[in-house]
């Protein structure tokens, strides 16, 4: 059988910096149900890498 084919799409959401503790926008992936910030980014505020960031919101409609 094959392996359904799933589409990247990058969309700018909101994340949770781990340093100051402000939600800052973010570029984020979407790989199915797959949610992950794009790697390499910085906090707008403090400069801080936010690769372990948490994903506050994703703007999708429902």
């Amino acid at each position: 059988m094959h392996k359904p084919i799933v589409i990247e799409t990058k969309v700018t959401g909101r994340v949770h910096c781990p340093i100051c503790t402000h939600t800052v926008a973010a570029e984020i992936a979407l790989k199915g149900r797959q949610v992950r910030v794009v790697s390499g980014q910085k906090c707008g505020r403090c400069g801080a890498s936010l690769d372990v960031s948490l994903i506050v919101q994703v703007p999708q409609a429902a």
